[in-house]
């Protein structure tokens, strides 16, 4: 007896390459045809003209669970986009407070107390108020003293959860990722078409029926991904769905990246101080530079706004901050802002075409994670029902401006106003309602619980207080439930010094393991050769 579905999709048709491309077909194959091909057609249409934007080479804790689910090897991968591994982000020069203006959002969740699950936070709040002049992330985070030692998160083969840190995410080359997708992908039955698209061919619903390829003819598909980055090639151009900008609250709409190559023979840096196991955000005149080092090189760029500095100004001031003024900048023109709808008829966007918001948490990888997760908890059959669709496009939307708000934070604290670009940030940056109305929460009271609308946030309580902390937004007064059992303050805070202090001895050097992973690699990559031999 067969249960199947005369109307199940058996054929997408992804319009586009890169990460957003090539992750989308090998997940949406892993899902549907558990990595065989079959029995629904996956076809990805990619252009060779087209490079990858590659503006953010960074993850965050997701992305480890879905390589486990695409049944990736991680240090295969790894080796093969010279990746390397990310334990938090440390924010330089942006708060404007007098002293040290650095603090840190490390990817792995705070302690809590057992029973009513409050947050260690709140007890370093409440020291902070009886004089205690500690630092906020490194009393409440094991993952800041390891990042400064160079430590890696886990051991070579080490699934004991008590010896590594509990989340970590990645640094990586966003177009040897790609590559390895790619290969991974046509390997398990993915049909690549390098050609251009000419044109797109609706039926009398207006639903996408076939895209016109130059050299191909017409590819039709019961289900269309648009992964074609900023022209949004379907979504926006050919189904005209608006773009919607966030221009008003994000002033950042340019970005200027110039690779960093570390010295011939020195693949990790090692004459240099090695490889920091975390991405570094500094604040800049008129925006910020971030850094991801990977094995060869580090990624390096300048996300700024070009209302208060030009292109050339603005690579000039990336070269000075980093030293370097032979290797060629590449400028890009970034849209932060989100598509109305993410999913328009039988068309679905993700990555670039779907929205972005400035790469400052590394969030341009999970919003593909994302967009795929939530359209396979909400995938049609040809009849497309609007109840699926509408519930796709609610959820995105809420994760979308859940993701902005947060961002918005980090300049809407700022103290700064040495530059036209920060006063604007301090005085007249537009602040959305529903930041707006935590905000002043916050000023109050610290939070203790997910308060998001979104069902399951990525940034919980302890994200935003990082921030709240680093920028120096204490509210009025401590949780008053911290007020209680002051004993209880002090052993959690020893219990995190003895975690800490324990990884530090376990773990090893972040270069180590990175070498380690790459010898290992290059052996079997021999052992697999003498076997065909």
């Amino acid at each position: 007896m067969t249960l199947e579905n005369p109307q199940q999709i058996t054929n997408i048709v992804i319009l586009g390459g890169g990460s957003a491309g090539w992750l989308s077909a090998t997940y949406l194959n892993q899902i549907l045809n558990g990595g065989k091909g079959s029995p629904c057609q996956i076809t990805l249409i990619e252009s060779s003209d087209i490079g990858i934007i590659g503006v953010g080479e960074a993850t965050i804790h997701t992305f480890p669970g879905t390589l486990k689910l695409l049944g990736i090897n991680e240090s295969e991968w790894m080796v093969k986009c010279n990746a390397t591994f990310k334990n938090a982000i440390k924010f330089v020069n942006w708060s404007g407070l007098p002293g040290k203006d650095v603090y840190w959002h490390p990817l792995s969740d705070i302690i809590r107390t057992t029973g009513l699950s409050i947050p260690i936070f709140h007890y370093w709040l409440q020291s902070k108020f009886q004089g205690n002049s500690a630092a906020f992330d490194a009393s409440c985070f094991a993952a800041v003293e390891l990042s400064e030692s160079q430590k890696s998160p886990k051991s070579v083969n080490n699934q004991n959860p008590h010896t590594q840190l509990s989340d970590y995410g990645y640094h990586l080359d966003a177009g040897l990722l790609a590559t390895y997708l790619k290969e991974k992908g046509k390997s398990e039955g993915i049909r690549q078409i390098v050609d251009n698209v000419l044109d797109v061919a609706f039926d009398e619903h207006g639903f996408i029926r076939h895209l016109v390829t130059e050299n191909h003819g017409g590819v039709a598909g019961d289900l269309f991904i648009d992964c074609s980055g900023f022209s949004g090639r379907l979504i926006n151009q050919a189904l005209q769905e608006p773009f919607i900008s966030d221009n008003d609250c994000l002033l950042c709409d340019r970005a200027v990246a110039i690779p960093v190559f570390y010295e011939s023979g020195d693949k990790y840096n090692e004459k240099r101080g090695g490889i920091n196991p975390y991405t570094t955000s500094t604040a800049l005149s008129s925006g910020w530079a971030w850094n991801t080092p990977l094995v060869e090189r580090s990624g390096n760029g300048y996300v700024y706004s070009s209302a208060f500095i030009s292109p050339e100004q603005a690579e000039m001031e990336l070269r000075q901050h980093l030293q370097e003024y032979t290797t060629p900048a590449r400028h890009l023109q970034i849209r932060v802002g989100k598509t109305r709808n993410t999913w328009v008829k039988n068309c679905v966007s993700i990555g670039l075409s779907s929205g972005f918001i400035e790469p400052l948490e590394s969030t341009g990888l999970y919003l593909i994670e994302a967009g795929l997760y939530h359209l396979l908890k909400n995938f049609p059959d040809r009849k497309f029902d609007p109840i699926l669709r509408d519930n796709y496009n609610q959820t995105m939307q809420d994760l979308y401006e859940d993701i902005r708000d947060f961002i918005v934070l980090h300049y809407c604290l700022t103290q700064r106003e040495d530059t036209p670009f920060w006063q604007a940030n301090k005085y007249n940056l537009k602040i959305p309602d529903s930041l707006q109305q935590r905000l002043e929460q916050w000023r109050y009271i610290w939070p203790s619980h997910n308060f998001s609308a979104v069902s399951q946030p990525l940034f919980g309580d302890y994200s935003y207080v990082c921030i709240l902390a680093g920028m120096g937004y204490l509210p009025e007064k401590a949780l008053p439930i911290a007020t209680y059992q002051p004993t209880l303050s002090l052993q959690l805070f020893a219990q995190l010094k003895n975690y800490a202090q324990h990884l530090k001895t376990c773990l090893p050097n972040h270069v180590d393991y990175l070498k380690n992973i790459h010898q290992r690699e290059i052996l079997s990559n021999i052992f697999m050769l003498g076997k065909q031999e």
